[in-house]
């Protein structure tokens, strides 16, 4: 175990998995806020609208959105990944009422962030760091990173859940025992987005997809740390995760969880598929100076936006040349080679990278100084001390190291810590219930870290209604005419909706509070006066819930009637429930 953990430490790889978990990662973060900002009404309001939540979230949220988007372009990363953490813990760690599997992940992973070595590569902040160096005489050439940095965030972020999952609960149900975990809540209209029934029809096929679940979920903790095993679990979790996505209202958790899995992707992979794609497509070839503090300036911004790699530098020499006229031309000017022999300078030469390779265009967003400098190249003059001391001397930076290290022990740290921490939650260390819920609570407001029972038998059990509200004999995109999410319910509001609202043990305050909240926040969005007594209908359709694999359960459920079971009535700020008699 020692000499394990030892090789961990000393074995270092590239860090461009963990830019492109990075990239990935984070716009699906972003694309969680943008729908939390559209809903921040239902999420944080006391009453959407009427009752607004002070202060007002909407310019937090916006500048958020703003610094996931630096964190995406890794921009200043490493203060975009401390305030994008605590953001995380304010809005939506606190989001309590909304809170779903997910939010445990972002919590988390975006505490992650903060430790690892993110913007080392493909990043504006690798550029930045580039051509600090170069004015020093050095190329900058990103440092290796500790395996740690990938496989730690796997075992905390999916291993210990994975793990929890089935020994404290999945193992100990009757319903998935059975080989049901995956049919029976796919068979009911409230939980399900899929009308798959003869998917559903194939016995030996949901079952075995269940007890692989299982099996899954208990040996990946063990077995992902080989790399042998690694590519096969890597397509089983993300095929499971995207299986998710198609079944289930929750798109951002099978998205964000397959993004986690870009972490076991084999690192040489990435460059690999890289060069393959994009081998032998140079359209323009580039001879520099390399003695030329500009030109190498140039070569290094040009070389990270032209991530399709349709640019090549050459070191221009007097061999390059035919004639004396151009062996002068040398020394002083960048010029460009296209496929048809054109030659190309100066202004020219800008415009035709930028037709070759529209991303450099950024060079007239974050760089005008540069472009002012290309068009001046025939003038430009290097100082002969810079001459004497550029070398091609690969530099990872003077702190690197000592980086290396510390990051090294922060994340065994968190190794050892999340072990404790995940047994912690389930056998407490305090006598004092108290300060156990308050551990817990920092726990799983924190890292993430918390019990893991997802789609139980309780969850399900009893749960054979479906309410929903009708104005004017139309449904509201809440639950559709099958009696399945519509479009007001993902992620967040789903689970809202359907575990705190409409969940297994109905009672009148819960349901009296969703009704209230998602019809003001409709009302609004569609320009409806409240004061003048708008009417909503209240619905309710009876499903079959069974423990026992049955055909067409989905159909039948689907064709279940709708019927009447009262009104709700808005009048000014306040409403009044009429439920019918019969119900």
């Amino acid at each position: 175990m020692i000499k394990r953990i030892q090789y961990f430490f000393s074995k270092k790889i590239s860090s461009k998995g963990l830019a492109i978990f990075r990239i990935v990662y984070s716009f699906i973060f972003l694309l969680e806020v943008i729908k939390i900002f559209n809903y921040r009404q239902l999420y944080y309001d006391n009453l959407p609208y009427l009752n607004p939540h002070f202060p007002d979230v909407s310019l937090i949220f916006i500048f958020w959105m703003v610094v996931i988007v630096f964190l995406i372009l890794g921009f200043y990363t490493r203060i975009m990944t401390i305030i994008n953490y605590v953001l995380t813990l304010f809005l939506i760690s606190s989001a309590v009422a909304y809170e779903y599997h997910m939010f445990y992940v972002y919590s988390g992973m975006n505490f992650f962030l903060v430790f690892l070595p993110i913007s080392t590569t493909i990043s504006i902040d690798s550029i930045r760091k580039k051509l600090s160096y170069l004015k020093q005489g050095f190329i900058y050439v990103a440092p290796k990173v500790s395996k740690l940095n990938y496989l730690v965030p796997v075992f905390v972020g999916l291993g210990l859940v994975y793990f929890d999952s089935v020994i404290f609960y999945k193992m100990q149900s009757p319903m998935w025992l059975r080989g049901l975990g995956l049919w029976l809540p796919s068979s009911l209209p409230q939980i399900t987005i899929s009308e798959n029934q003869w998917f559903l029809n194939q016995e030996f096929l949901v079952r075995s997809l269940s007890y692989l679940t299982l099996y899954f979920e208990f040996v990946f903790i063990f077995m992902f740390w080989n790399k042998l095993f690694r590519i096969p679990l890597l397509i089983i979790g993300v095929g499971l995760h995207l299986g998710i996505l198609i079944e289930y209202p929750i798109p951002y958790f099978g998205l964000g969880c397959s993004a986690v899995y870009i972490l076991m992707v084999p690192v040489s992979l990435w460059s690999k598929l890289w060069d393959k794609i994009f081998k032998n497509k140079k359209n323009l070839t580039i001879y520099y100076n390399h003695l030329d503090l500009s030109h190498q300036k140039f070569r290094v911004m040009i070389e990270a936006l032209d991530i399709f790699k349709k640019v090549e530098f050459k070191i221009a020499t007097t061999q390059d040349s035919n004639n004396i006229s151009d062996k002068k031309e040398i020394a002083s000017e960048i010029y460009g080679i296209d496929k048809n022999e054109n030659k190309y300078t100066e202004k020219l030469l800008l415009n035709k990278i930028v037709q070759v390779s529209p991303i450099c265009y950024l060079l007239v967003v974050f760089d005008k100084l540069s472009i002012h400098e290309l068009s001046m190249l025939s003038d430009s003059k290097v100082s002969s001390e810079f001459k004497n001391s550029f070398s091609y001397i690969e530099k990872g930076g003077a702190n690197d190291e000592l980086h290396y290290k510390m990051r090294n022990v922060i994340l065994t740290s968190f190794f050892f810590f999340s072990c404790i921490a995940q047994t912690q939650v389930h056998y407490s260390f305090f006598e004092a219930r108290e300060t156990t819920r308050n551990v817990n609570h920092f726990l799983v407001k924190h890292f993430g870290i918390c019990q893991h029972p997802v789609f139980m038998d309780a969850h399900f059990r009893g749960y054979n209604t479906i309410y929903t509200l009708k104005y004017k004999g139309e449904f509201l995109p809440i639950v559709d005419e099958r009696g399945m999410p519509d479009t007001y319910l993902s992620g967040g509001t789903w689970v809202n909706w359907m575990w705190r609202v409409n969940r297994p043990t109905q009672n009148r305050y819960s349901l009296r509070k969703g009704f209230e909240d998602y019809t003001s926040f409709w009302m609004h969005n569609n320009g409806l006066n409240i004061y003048e007594g708008q009417e909503f209908e209240i619905v309710r359709k009876k499903i079959n819930v069974v423990f026992e694999w049955q055909k067409d359960l989905l159909k039948n459920n689907i064709n279940s009637p709708w019927e009447k079971a009262g009104t709700l009535k808005w009048s000014g700020r306040k409403t009044e429930i009429s439920w019918d008699s019969s119900n």
